[in-house]
């Protein structure tokens, strides 16, 4: 009985996921479909464990190839899932597929055999020779090479991505401070938690496998471990996929290059090329007048800061500061990063600070709460590391000085 109900753990949440992710709007929702599609191969993945650690092997017999490409599947399947949630904007079999190739070899390997075995012996296969019992022969041996080539992909495959998700989500949660003032909603530290958590279980699980699938199936509490833990992870994975919110690091609608430009006016001139050679002269006008362009913007979006106040919005975008400035994100950019040595959620922040001390200099009553409120921070966790980052001490240090 216990068997059953730590075999049925994960199959219950895969299928909850499955059906709940893949119910999302088509267009709105890509990373969350897609995330459904990979709990539904997590889902066929523990049903072939289902029916195999509770000995329905003349069942099991036909799922077992379906076994060894969802095993395959998952993590080519939850990097691609990554992949959407940093930089793709839907899944496309041209720009994806060449990570599904090797789970599709190995099973062909794995299903040309089983086509070629009868079922007499498929089950002496799964009941015998693969648990070590015995040595195959024959057609039986050639399943123990394709199972042994099984192992060996799965635990590269654990090394290979979780490399690449760990790439892709540090460099997406860096180039996030560059577009954002406000990252709690939108970093992915939590997915980023989930790769290595998944790989360290999956490596556990596969060392112990390695000694053989039979010690699953004797012992409840080999069972338990990946059970568990897997349901656990795979439950908390579907619960913050689905409350995931859309992050873009693509300005909407705005070309980060201006193609024409007066010189007579504020905006910012391009390099100017002739037919022949440049001008240096030319060269010496247009950089001055970029520098002036640029000196000027300055001016303008230091009013926007400290006069008007906007940090105060705690969900203030780059780019609505480069709708209030009549620019684009290249311009603001530049200027955040070169004359003021921070990226674009610091320069916020640091304003919040600021005048987050101005609050507590004026009224020290004010609540933790309330400070973080009015300066525009979207929680106090926000203001409590901003105001260390900023001060070097934290906010209480700063209420008692």
């Amino acid at each position: 009985m216990v068997k059953i109900i730590l075999l049925l753990n994960p199959v219950y949440v895969t299928l909850f996921w499955t059906i709940v992710l893949t119910s999302q709007n088509r267009k709105q929702h890509v990373p969350k479909r897609f995330l459904g599609r990979f709990m539904f191969v997590a889902f066929a993945l523990y049903l072939s464990h289902l029916l195999y650690f509770t000995g329905h092997y003349s069942i099991y017999y036909y799922l077992d190839s379906i076994y060894t490409l969802a095993s395959l599947l998952v993590y080519p399947l939850y990097h691609i899932y990554v992949r959407l949630l940093t930089t793709d904007n839907w899944f496309s079999m041209r720009v994806h597929g060449k990570y599904l190739v090797l789970p599709l070899l190995v099973f062909t390997l794995h299903l040309t055999g089983y086509l070629i075995m009868d079922k007499e012996q498929a089950l002496h296969y799964l009941t015998t020779v693969l648990p070590g019992n015995a040595n195959g022969t024959g057609i039986t041996w050639y399943m123990q090479q394709v199972y042994l080539l099984f192992r060996i992909v799965f635990i590269l495959q654990v090394f290979f991505y979780l490399y690449l998700n760990y790439r892709l989500i540090s460099i997406h949660n860096n180039r996030l401070e560059d577009f954002y003032s406000n990252l709690e909603d939108r970093n992915l530290d939590w997915v980023q938690f989930f790769n290595f958590s998944l790989a360290a279980t999956s490596l556990a699980s596969a060392a112990v496998a390695i000694l053989g699938r039979d010690m699953f199936a004797n012992n409840d509490l080999y069972l338990a471990f990946p059970s568990i833990i897997f349901s656990v992870l795979l439950f908390l994975i579907g619960m913050l996929g689905n409350l995931q919110g859309e992050v873009k690091t693509e300005e909407p609608g705005i070309q980060d290059i201006i193609v024409s430009v007066d010189l007579t006016s504020d905006q910012p001139p391009l390099q100017s090329v002739s037919e022949g050679n440049e001008s240096l002269s030319g060269k010496n006008t247009q950089t001055s007048a970029e520098n002036s362009y640029l000196d000027n913007l300055r001016e303008k979006m230091d009013e926007l800061f400290t006069e008007k106040m906007i940090f105060r919005n705690p969900d203030l975008k780059i780019w609505d500061v480069c709708n209030m400035l009549g620019t684009n994100r290249t311009y603001v950019s530049k200027i955040i990063n070169n004359h003021y040595d921070m990226n674009f959620c610091n320069h916020v922040n640091f304003h919040r600070v600021d005048y987050a001390k101005k609050l507590l200099d004026r009224n020290n009553r004010l609540t933790n709460e309330e400070v973080a409120e009015l300066s525009g921070f979207g929680s106090t966790n926000s203001l409590y590391r901003a105001f260390h980052t900023f001060e070097n001490r934290s906010l209480g240090d700063y209420r008692r000085s």
